[in-house]
């Protein structure tokens, strides 16, 4: 029975294959992930962001309550820096930030409820004085459609009592216009804008309220739609909100203590989804969209004491297609996806888009193989060393920002690895030291890598001072990890699977948030569970043991490691 319904299976993707070859790329989902990003370098709360060419822009805020920064720090995100740019003209928090045609607005602010409009323009990096909103107010909302800004609710202060108040900016005329007034009044609320329509979410009426009403504004016809609640009621939100993929993203602030909340809206159903908890809980953050990221900036985590600089990115639907991590869709990812055959897998189930439809079918196979034969860029791979280099102790990462430095004297083999080129190492004092590596207990991640040669207790990847990640045994040379959950409870896993016979090995460590697992070659050699795994930092060594004691350095080659914040299963 089971032979006749794999003939089956394999027969229909047999002739899906034509096909399937000649479908364009497409943009696969995959769960939520959260990174860590660049501190910004002045802590505030109550500040606003806005996008102008690729770049996010933090301006105003303040270091805690009832102060006022003039602060403007521009991060980019393609090297994770921050840069500090010309101050704003007038200190305040509380203000909306809003960019139309390369010039950025910084609108109206409190504690003392000013109008102030001020134009910044990142090209010059000057700030022009503007006509004045004509409703004093902080705690606002401003929004663009249409290349006008409209500042929505407000408050003079932060006991309220709050503003129904809708104001149009044209920056073209440099003119305010009055507009039909919210249904409620409302501050300390959130807003998005999806095809051409602003929904307002959430937010306080007075000190110590929180709503989770929902209403929608067209500009277009100036009128309001009362649409369904949000699942939570709070307040002290950002003042605008991620849009990725048409859906809104309502992230943080507070009902009291801040929160770690994230729930997403889709205006073409009226419907929420609760998705992944942001990592630092906060509430007076703010958070700003680009390129299907959410950026979570600044905030409080403790009703305004130990205001933050911390900066975490957001991807609520990743772009995956590499199931088994090795940097390029083949015939494993095949065999990945025919194993999930008629299955709900959530890792294979990638079409239709974004979410799939809850099983594993033609519509997943004919999407896979468009990238049939491609190397891909996934946004789950955190750090990759291809150790590719022909001369010189410099080693990139072409995933991140942890370039390592190669010590000793290793000698490269441009021509010698299993992926291009690799480094050798003697056993005696060669390795290489990375920077910051993730904390393990921060939740699911992967880390592989090509080995060749070896001997007992030597070590293919360590932590710095903490656990030794990848490593044989010293007695069998069988593969093994001592990363492992903390006290009585934790131990070293090993396998039973010898990886120092002199041939190329893909040796692998995967922790899912439960399960960890060993693989080799993509067979699973060990598996446990844990009750989490230590939390360790600092660095990565590639070629000896956490400690560089002698006896745990590689002797032979190590190429392509690679890590994943995501649990890889090949």
């Amino acid at each position: 029975m089971e032979t006749t319904k794999a003939k089956i299976v394999c027969g229909e993707m047999l002739l899906i294959l034509v096909l399937a070859f000649s479908i364009p790329s497409v943009s696969l989902a995959a769960e939520d992930i959260w990174t860590a990003k660049a501190d910004m370098p002045t802590a505030r709360i109550l500040l606003g962001t806005c996008v102008v060419d690729g770049k996010i822009y933090a301006i105003g805020g303040g270091p805690a309550p009832h102060m006022h920064s003039s602060a403007v720090e521009e991060y980019d995100p393609e090297t994770d820096t921050w840069t500090r740019k010309a101050p704003m003209p007038t200190p305040r928090a509380g203000l909306g930030v809003s960019a139309v045609n390369g010039k950025i607005y910084a609108i109206g602010g409190a504690e003392r409820s000013i109008g102030t409009v001020e134009e910044y323009d990142p090209a010059t990096d000057t700030w022009t004085r503007k006509t004045n909103m004509p409703t004093a107010r902080g705690f606002f909302t401003t929004n663009v459609v249409n290349g006008k800004i409209y500042a929505i609710g407000g408050a003079t202060d932060t006991s309220g009592p709050a503003f129904r108040t809708v104001e149009e900016y044209d920056p073209e005329t440099n003119t305010w216009k009055r507009r039909a007034n919210m249904p409620e009044p409302r501050y300390f609320h959130t807003a998005g804008v999806v095809d051409s329509k602003i929904y307002i979410i959430a937010g306080s009426w007075q000190a110590g309220t929180a709503s989770s009403a929902v209403f929608a504004y067209d500009p277009a016809s100036d009128t309001w739609e009362r649409k369904t609640d949000a699942p939570t009621a709070r307040s002290w939100q950002s003042p605008t909100a991620g849009v990725v993929d048409g859906r809104i993203y309502v992230i943080g602030g507070d009902a009291g203590p801040p929160d770690a909340d994230v729930e997403e809206y889709d205006p073409a159903t009226d419907t929420w989804t609760t998705r992944a908890d942001m990592p630092t809980p906060r509430g007076a953050l703010s958070t700003i969209a680009l390129n299907d990221k959410i950026y979570v900036i600044g905030g409080t985590v403790t009703l305004f004491n130990d205001v933050l600089s911390t900066v975490e990115e957001y991807y609520p639907n990743p772009i995956v297609v590499d199931f088994n991590g090795d940097g390029i869709v083949d015939i494993k990812d095949l065999l990945r996806l025919i194993d999930s055959w008629g299955l709900d897998d959530p890792m294979c189930d990638i079409a239709p888009q974004p979410f799939g439809d809850g099983v594993v079918d033609a519509l997943d196979l004919e999407l896979l193989m468009s990238f049939w034969g491609q190397p891909v860029d996934d946004p789950t791979l955190i750090a990759h060393w291809a150790l590719d280099e022909t001369e010189g102790m410099d080693v990139s990462d072409s995933a991140g920002n942890n370039n390592g430095y190669a010590l000793g004297e290793p000698i490269w083999q441009p021509d010698g690895g299993k992926v291009n080129g690799a480094i050798l190492l003697d056993g005696v004092d060669d390795y290489v030291i990375t920077g910051a590596a993730p904390n393990p207990a921060d939740g699911p991640f992967s880390v592989f890598a090509w080995i060749q040669g070896g001997a007992p207790g030597q070590v293919v990847m360590s932590q710095m001072n903490t656990a030794n990640w990848l490593c044989t045994d010293s007695l069998e040379c069988n593969l093994m990890t001592e990363l492992q959950a903390a006290g009585r409870s934790g131990s070293p896993m090993i396998s039973q699977t010898n990886i120092t016979d002199g041939k190329w090995h893909r040796v692998g460590f995967v922790w899912d948030g439960l399960y960890r697992t060993l693989y080799v070659d993509d067979i699973l050699v060990a598996e446990d569970t844990q009750k989490g795994l230590e939390s360790s930092f600092g660095g990565l060594n590639i070629g000896c043991g956490s400690n560089s004691a002698a006896g745990t350095y590689w002797s032979g080659l190590i190429d392509d490691v690679r890590i994943y914040n995501r649990a890889v299963k090949p």
